[in-house]
């Protein structure tokens, strides 16, 4: 997907406000990365895993990978100039799912860290003025003691900070600056202090490492720790619509942000070994005590200060830490609520977030992040650092999808150094990921059993409101990948064993701990003491023991880990094939309907076009036939010509039937109809034909009681005229021809019947009998017999729509029998005999047409012609109309009597028929309105039939016009509808 790359100052009237300049970006970015935790984690964690120079080393390596993440950013970042982040780039390149997946997660990293800055506000405050906020109701959450003061302190710098960033975000970005320069001054002056402490001799970071183990893997412990230390100078990338200054500056920025921030944490190191109680004469020491020390000693860079600088250094040190905790409140304030809006602007969110102020700044999404942390600061700092926890988990996640995106865009682009960047943004963000997230395997520590806890939940809530989204998604912009929900799957699985096995491991602590104990008291309860030496002894047993329990629980929870895994993969890999396939059914489908439509137009057009010149030729061959002293030759020539018109228009008809089956698009018409009646018309229509090539002809109905059925008439004509033709041809003179209907069976719903048509002719050979069904087949030995050989495999489809059986009895040289079995719903009502010779004579006599006017709508100057002179030789007086238009023209303005009755042509120009008879139907005249309209159209099939009655006609005539038939349906419409005829 191509973009512009435009600053979004450049893009006015849209997204968010320009308001940040370079150097506020920084601001932002440094005190998103820089906060509470580094003035801390020196001495409680950096030193610990790799002592000062394994520290130094690798902060300034880690530094230097988040740099790669860095470049990695800066490309994303020019390449969509637009809030979000991580979330815009991975929808953008890999799709909805995956910038949902990243979003979720990224929102948990933001708020995490949020609240982590404002409950440390108690600490620094507690550990810099003693007990002044510790006022009020006291209570203890998991160990941390809670005071309502201390609540009161961080609420208030919460909500204060969040309401600086809804309704003056210039003004938070002016004191974000200002407190950013504070922080990075104010961490230069104290490790500046350090440095000139050491007076050149570095004696103090004897020894460089952590005695005991190798110095590579505990620099490679620190570099570990990059993303918890560096998480948050990646927040800019949301808030890139607000940049004053074009994109393409960003990655100057981010390295400034990145190098500073690595420089902070360096110089806190240094100052953390720089002063050391007098009990202890190496940081070894020290460190292995700190724990177990109160006060300020429990805090090595605070003591260092207070050592080193007195007084006004613990000022300096003091607002220096209140500046990172209150830039990492204002930028994770910032970047939550851009996220939360990016996502509401794609709708991944209530609108309600996305909803903006006079200055454009996203106020509701501000105002949501302040209400959900009304309740954090009661929780305890214990409780919070659960949360605090997982953060780095989210922060891999990013970091590895803008690696991704990065490396497909760069690899599009052809861009070999983004290409390079991006593969190795994605090998470190996945080590950082299982190097967090597996305990005790090759990292110091573990999370704790809450962390997994909070982890398992919060993959659990982002899987429902996964389905959530998926269930609203109309436009179908999620689902697309099946790798987003098999990750969070995978976190879900993943986790939970983890949990399961740390929680496993505390039982098991806490109950070899307590039978200690016991054990213990036991003896001194007999009196029995132990020396120091058995303490100990016994101590390290217990501790041996532990590690078994926790050897043996990694081994099985890592074996469980890997089938998981295998399962899930397989799982994928499954699935992803099978959704392959319904992929590739779902576009055969499309394909075929496409197809079925392509040949619906093709053989509709088809049969216009081929019907439109067959009116004309059967028309004009009518008609010359009625001309008086007609040659006996041209006569001769006539009844060829007209023999020719009917087997070519059977023939055409029989091909379009055939491809219509084939493309499933035939359906029945089930009608009222009286089988005897029907079996009656057939006979009729065969009898001439029979007795001129002098074959016996015989139709019988008298075994059937109940002959008024619910059933296609037509189809059923159809089957009858199929059966009787080919018996007829195949039947030489003086041979029989029997259609014999008897009813076998009813109930008070249904009939069974059985319809047999018999004949003497020359039979059919076993081969050809086997395969007389099928489409396109003739019996070679009748080659001098015209036909298509579609004939049975249209009767066998019409009888299968019926759901009957058709059987062929036959011998070659003695005839052939076919027998059709079928049921019909009945429909009552079984009158015969005098009702119908009374119906036949009240239509002869109605069948006077003269004085009767008709309107003729036909372009076809021919077809028109032809209508006209078989209509007038009928006694109709007529008026004609070129086009639909005319038509309603005419119609409006005639008078109620004028036009007994309209035929309609379909496809015209200017106004087609459909589009005529919706107009004369909504005319204002209702008698004008419902006059009959015939439409009288080479359009022939059953869906063209359906089309005329949608548009209000009331009969349909297919051309070629069959004469016979249209008097009967013209003659019908005037007598159902008398007007007063214009003479």
């Amino acid at each position: 997907m191509e973009e512009r790359n435009t600053s979004a100052g450049e893009r006015k009237g849209s997204g968010l406000s320009p308001y940040l300049s370079p150097f506020g970006v920084w601001a932002l970015a440094l005190g998103c990365a820089v906060g509470w935790g580094a003035f801390v984690m020196p001495g409680t964690t950096f030193l610990p895993l790799a002592g000062p120079v394994g520290t130094l080393l690798g902060l300034a390596i880690g530094g230097a990978i988040m740099l790669v993440v860095g470049v990695n950013y800066a490309y994303m970042i020019n390449r969509y100039p637009d809030a979000g982040g991580t979330f815009t780039y991975a929808k953008r390149v890999l799709g909805y799912d995956h910038g949902f997946l990243s979003a979720w997660f990224l929102v948990l990293v933001y708020v995490a860290i949020t609240w982590a800055n404002a409950t440390a506000l108690p600490l620094v405050f507690r550990n810099l003025l003693g007990g002044l906020f510790q006022f009020g109701p006291h209570y203890t959450v998991a160990g941390y003691d809670v005071y309502l003061g201390e609540a009161l302190l961080s609420l208030a710098a919460l909500e204060l900070c969040g309401l600086l960033c809804m309704y003056g975000k210039r003004a938070a970005g002016w004191v974000q600056t200002a407190l950013a320069v504070l922080l990075f001054g104010g961490v230069l002056i104290v490790g500046a202090a350090a440095l000139r402490s050491h007076g050149g001799d570095f004696g103090s970071f004897s020894p460089a490492f952590v005695p005991g183990s190798p110095p590579a893997m505990e620099i490679l412990r620190i570099v570990a720790l990059a993303p918890w230390a560096f998480v948050g100078f990646e927040s800019v990338s949301h808030s890139v619509e607000e940049f004053r200054f074009s994109p393409k500056k960003t990655f100057p920025i981010l390295c400034a942000a990145v190098v500073t921030g690595a420089l902070a944490y360096i110089f806190l190191a240094v100052l953390a070994v720089s002063a050391l109680p007098e009990k202890y004469g190496t940081w070894t020491d020290y460190i292995r005590d700190i724990g177990h020390l109160p006060g300020l000693e429990g805090l090595p860079t605070f003591y260092a200060v207070r050592e080193l600088m007195g007084r006004p250094g613990m000022i300096l040190l003091g607002a220096t830490v209140v500046a990172g905790v209150v830039t990492g409140l204002i930028g994770n304030s910032i970047a939550a609520s851009r996220l939360l809006y990016a996502m509401a602007r794609d709708h991944l969110l209530p609108q309600w977030f996305g909803k903006q102020d006079a200055s454009r700044t996203p106020k509701n999404a501000v105002l949501f992040i302040m209400l959900i942390f009304l309740p954090i600061p009661f929780f305890g700092r214990t409780a919070i650092g659960w949360i605090v926890d997982v953060n780095t988990i989210g922060a891999t996640i990013a970091y590895a999808y803008t690696s991704v995106v990065a490396y497909q865009t760069a690899r599009k682009e052809e861009n070999r150094t983004i290409q390079l960047t991006g593969l190795a943004g994605i090998v470190f963000s996945l080590l950082f990921f299982f190097y967090f997230l597996i305990p005790n395997f090759w990292s110091a520590s573990a999370l704790s059993t809450e962390s997994y806890m909070i982890l398992i939940v919060w993959s659990v809530l982002g899987f429902i409101f996964f389905r959530f989204l998926l269930y609203g998604d109309k436009e179908r912009r999620f689902g697309q990948s099946t790798v987003v929900w098999i990750v969070i799957l995978f976190l879900i699985f993943f986790t939970s064993t983890l949990w399961v096995r740390e929680a496993t491991q505390d039982t098991a602590r806490m109950v070899i701990h307590d039978l200690s104990e016991y054990n213990t008291q036991e003896l001194r309860n007999h009196r029995v003491a132990l020396t120091p030496t058995e303490a100990r002894d016994t101590e390290y047993y217990i501790q041996t023991q532990m590690d078994l329990v926790s050897q043996s629980l990694m081994k099985n929870s890592l074996l469980q880990m890997v089938l998981v895994m295998l399962t899930l993969a397989i799982m994928f890999s499954v699935y992803d094939l099978m959704q392959k396939r319904e992929q590739e059914m779902e576009v055969r489908r499309i394909e075929a309907e496409q197809n079925s439509r392509a040949k619906s137009t093709f053989l509709s057009n088809m049969s216009h076009d081929i019907r439109t010149p067959m009116n004309a030729i059967i028309g004009y061959t009518t008609l010359s036939r009625k001309e008086k002293d007609i040659p006996p030759k041209v006569a001769e020539y006539l009844t060829k010509i007209e023999a020719s018109s009917g087997h070519l228009l059977s023939l055409i008809n029989d091909v379009l039937e055939m491809s219509r089956i084939e493309s499933g698009k035939m359906e029945l018409e089930i009608v009222k109809s009286d089988l005897v009646k029907t079996l009656r018309e057939v006979r009729d229509l065969f009898i001439t034909q029979m007795e001129t090539k002098g074959i016996v002809y015989t139709v019988s109905a008298d075994g059937v009681s109940n002959r008024m059925v619910l059933c296609d008439a037509n189809r059923l004509n159809r089957v009858l005229l199929n059966l009787i033709s080919n018996a007829y041809k195949f039947t030489p003179k003086g041979g029989s021809v029997s259609v014999t209907l008897t009813q076998t069976g009813a109930t008070r719903e249904s009939g069974s019947y059985e319809l047999r048509v018999k004949d003497s002719g020359m039979g059919m050979s076993p081969e050809f009998a086997a395969r007389v069904f099928e489409a396109y087949e003739r019996e070679r030995t009748a080659s001098n017999i015209q036909g298509t050989g579609l004939g049975m495999a249209i009767t066998k489809s019409i009888v299968d729509l019926m759901h009957g059986t058709i059987e062929l009895e036959t011998e070659q040289g003695k005839g052939s029998e076919f027998i059709i079995r079928v049921d019909f719903p009945l429909a009552g009502d079984d009158g015969k005999g005098d009702g119908e010779s009374a119906q036949e004579e009240n239509s002869a006599e109605a069948r006077d047409f003269s004085g009767t006017r008709l309107l003729l709508v036909e372009d076809n100057e021919i077809n028109r012609e032809i209508a006209v002179l078989l209509l007038e030789e009928a006694g109709f007086r007529l008026d004609t109309a070129e086009n639909g238009k005319i038509a309603v023209e005419k119609v409006k303005a005639s008078r109620p009597g004028d036009y007994q009755l309209i035929l309609m042509d379909i496809q015209m120009p200017v106004m087609n028929g459909y589009d005529a008879a919706r107009a004369i139907r909504s005319l204002r005249n209702p008698k004008l309105a419902r006059l009959p309209i015939i439409a009288m159209t080479a359009n022939a099939f059953s869906e063209d039939i359906q089309a005329a009655k949608d548009a209000g006609m009331d009969g349909h005539i297919a051309k070629p016009i069959d004469v016979d038939k249209m008097m009967d349906t013209i003659n019908g419409y005037i007598a159902a509808n008398p007007q007063k005829q214009q003479k």
